[in-house]
This record gives C-alpha cells, sequence and structure tokens, in this order.
C-alpha cells in the first residue's frame, strides 16, 4: 500500500518531553552528531511524528502518546534562533539550557486531538526497551505505519518564527486530509531538487507585500514606510516562497514575494553570511523572531547589499 504522503516525503518518529511549536519553531538534539544523523537522511519537508517519552520529565498523562506532527528542512540552525524569550527562560529555570541546542527548523506542525498510543501507530518500529535510542536517533516510519498515523485527528497551530496560520488550517479533521491534492501541501512545487549540506545555495531576503501591519497586530503610524521581512537559505528560493505563502487565503490581499538573493558555493557559507545579517541588523531592524524582522526595506537592502560575498553578485 502507499502511505498517503506525497511523493518522495516521509515520516519519522521521536520522542520528547512535550509538544510546543508555538514557543520553540525547531526540533532540537542535545547532541551534534545526533543532528548529524538525521540530517543526512531527511529531505526539507519531511514530517516527524513526535510522542511523549516515558520518563518522569514528561508528564504522565502524556507518556507513550502521539502529541502532534512537525514539518520540517534539512536545514541546521541553533535552537536559540527558533525559541521564544519565555520558552528560553524556562528552559533554563529547568536546568536544560544546554539541551537540544541544536535544531532544524520546524515549518509547520499539527497536535493531536485524540489520544494515540505510539504502539498502536508504530506497530513495527518502535519498541520500548529502545526508547532512549529512538529519543536521540529517531527513526522512519512503515508505509503502514504512516497510514495509520495519517488517521489521527489534528488541529494546525502556530509555529514560533513562521507567518501567523491561515483561516483554512486544518481543525480536528485526520491528518490525511492535509495532503489531499486541493491542498497543495507544500515541498510539492512541481520537481523540487533538494541540496542539504553542500552545492550551490541562495541567501535571500523576502518581503511581505501587503498590510504587515495587520499581519502582525501593529499599529499603524503616519508615514510609516516599515514592512515585513524575512531573511534565509535555500536550495531552491522559489520553492521556499511558495511555501511561504501556500498557508494563505487565495483571497487575501498580502503575499511574500522575493526582494533580494545571492548565490553561494555551499550552505554553510550561506549559513554564515546570514548570521552575519541577523548580527548587524541590531538597532537597525526589530527581529521579530527567529528570521524575521520589522523595518525599512532600504535598511534592510543597504544590510543585504554590504554583506561578505554579496556585492559581486
Amino acid at each position: 500500500m502507499t502511505s498517503g504522503l506525497p511523493q518522495g516525503k516521509k515520516m519519522w518518529m521521536r520522542s520528547f518531553y512535550g509538544f510546543g511549536p508555538e514557543e520553540d519553531g525547531y526540533a532540537g538534539w542535545t547532541k551534534e552528531s545526533g543532528r548529524t544523523r538525521i540530517l543526512k537522511q531527511i529531505n526539507d519537508g519531511d514530517l516527524l511524528m513526535i510522542y511523549g517519552a516515558g520518563t518522569k520529565e514528561t508528564e504522565k498523562a502524556l507518556r507513550s502518546y502521539v502529541l502532534g506532527f512537525l514539518q520540517v528542512d534539512a536545514q541546521p540552525i541553533r535552537d536559540y534562533e527558533r525559541s521564544s524569550k519565555d520558552s528560553q527562560r524556562r528552559k533554563a529555570d529547568r536546568g536544560w539550557a544546554e539541551k537540544w541546542t541544536f535544531g532544524i527548523p520546524v515549518r509547520r506542525a499539527w497536535r493531536c486531538d485524540e489520544k494515540m498510543l505510539i504502539r498502536k501507530i508504530a506497530f513495527q518500529t518502535y519498541r520500548p526497551e529502545a526508547g532512549q535510542a529512538l529519543g536521540v536517533w529517531g527513526a522512519a516510519l512503515t508505509e503502514d505505519e504512516i497510514a495509520l498515523a495519517l488517521k489521527i485527528k489534528v488541529t494546525e497551530v502556530n509555529v514560533f518564527g513562521e507567518p501567523p496560520l491561515a483561516v483554512s488550517s486544518l481543525k480536528k479533521k485526520p491528518f490525511g486530509q492535509e495532503f489531499a491534492p486541493s491542498r497543495a501541501f507544500p515541498g510539492s512545487f512541481g520537481t523540487h531538487t533538494v541540496t542539504k549540506n553542500d552545492g550551490v545555495t541562495f541567501l535571500y531576503l523576502a518581503r511581505f507585500e501587503g498590510n504587515g501591519h495587520a499581519l502582525l497586530g501593529k499599529p499603524e503610524a503616519f508615514g510609516s514606510k516599515s514592512i515585513a521581512m524575512k531573511i534565509g537559505v535555500s536550495s531552491d528560493v522559489i520553492g521556499r516562497i511558495g511555501q511561504l505563502n501556500a498557508g494563505i487565503p487565495p483571497a487575501a490581499q498580502g503575499r511574500w514575494s522575493l526582494h533580494m538573493q545571492a548565490e553561494f558555493p555551499d550552505r554553510k557559507s550561506a549559513e554564515t553570511i546570514e548570521q552575519a545579517f541577523k548580527d548587524r541588523s541590531k538597532g537597525k531592524l526589530e527581529s521579530l523572531g527567529g528570521e524575521f524582522f520589522w523595518g525599512s526595506a532600504t535598511d534592510a537592502m543597504l544590510l543585504f547589499s554590504n554583506l561578505p560575498g554579496v556585492s559581486r553578485f
């Protein structure tokens, strides 16, 4: 049988102490080796099925139950890039400041609306005796297991560092409905070739074309020219912009558009310059969390143009 996922997409399972993408827009590993391993196996748009770890750190009612699903990108980041200040503070208060610092970004997330034991879904892959190993390394689900996972009723939730959800997002429906052709699940924009950690990578600056004040709930001052922007890296910039716009209703008046881009020989080089943009933006642009900023398009353009390696393109 086929799993029901878009062609080329996979689903992985991993345990954690809870599920809170609204404040933590990343999936993290304590050791870099754990993240390195998953980056060698996943592609942009793959899914993680998160279930409650069977440890004292997990709320008792959540242990061994499927908690939700994350759509991730195969891109290395650090935890502080995609987590709220409140989340970082709580993490430190619990003595977890050095845990899960090596991350990958979450683009979309769905919380389970019904309780389902992990062993009932991952009936072939899940092994209680391998709980710690599964938590660290994760495991790919079989097609039969994915088919069961897609029957779980879920509700899509906001992800920290990503645009707010559209009104049309999934609510208390079987997860598999997200992948119906009419919904045009992000990541299925025709032919898509993923370059993970090597090969030509683009640094891009996108801007929100529309009422950014309304989008972010900011008061609109007379004469204000501030806009919402996003800095990022991708081997497929057009596809990435498409992902950003996928959750916006067709009738909406705003869209993300590509503003500037620069080519680099590999992902690491592009990510280094992306971080330089973030560092230099302090005092010039307002951070909206993660890769998003608010401010003057001119200031952002000048920042981008003066980055090392950009002016020559």
